[in-house]
């Protein structure tokens, strides 16, 4: 089944890429890289950023003309269970806790303060216990994914990170929970520009 997910996924981002929707497209990722931190060609991250920029561009974004992934699903044939599955994706700071004992990887949320055991399918970058990333998280049938784009946080920032996601979670606002990520992105793009200070001078929140 996400297969077939990731395969609507891919064919949404092709589809609100190109034509008529590329200017859309070009605009939300001058708006996407204001917010979170220039982007190089030669930076070690370009990829992972770009993939996090595609997620949020298909998923999160909305123009006058809506938001991208449900514009498709209303567009397209997509099977309820797709719709439902797309319905699930969040977003949010996650910590890897290593495998269980069935070898299974398992995530922190710590926005959310939910604990997540990924599918045995699941595929994901090489990660260390206690690495922290921002990331999407998916369901289907009752497994769970990550999505490709992560973005990778320095580890020393943990408990300001859990503070503030509490602060958050206790607003249970959508769009203010976006906001945050997309600051805590943007002092991530920082830290790595200014590599010779401290990670804890820079995540810093008001």
């Amino acid at each position: 089944m996400i297969e077939v997910v990731m395969e609507h996924l891919n064919n949404a981002l092709k589809i609100y890429s190109n034509g008529n929707h590329y200017d859309t497209m070009l605009e939300a990722k001058n708006l996407y890289f204001s917010m979170t931190g220039q982007i190089f060609e030669e930076d070690e991250d370009y990829e992972s950023r770009m993939s996090a920029f595609n997620d949020w561009y298909l998923l999160q974004y909305v123009s006058e003309d809506g938001c991208p992934i449900w514009n498709y699903v209303s567009e397209n044939s997509v099977e309820e269970k797709v719709s439902k599955a797309l319905k699930t994706i969040k977003h949010s700071i996650y910590e890897y806790q290593g495998r269980n004992l069935r070898r299974q990887h398992v995530l922190k949320d710590i926005v959310h303060n939910r604990k997540i055991v990924l599918s045995k399918r699941a595929i994901i970058p090489s990660l260390i216990k206690n690495d922290l990333f921002i990331g999407r998280v998916i369901e289907t049938e009752g497994e769970y994914f990550t999505l490709s784009g992560l973005c990778l946080l320095p580890g020393d920032v943990k408990n300001v990170l859990k503070k503030e996601g509490k602060k958050v979670r206790s607003l249970n606002d959508v769009k203010k929970e976006m906001e945050f990520l997309l600051k805590v992105e943007s002092l991530k793009t920082k830290w790595v520009r200014y590599g010779h200070l401290d990670a804890k001078s820079i995540f810093v929140f008001d």
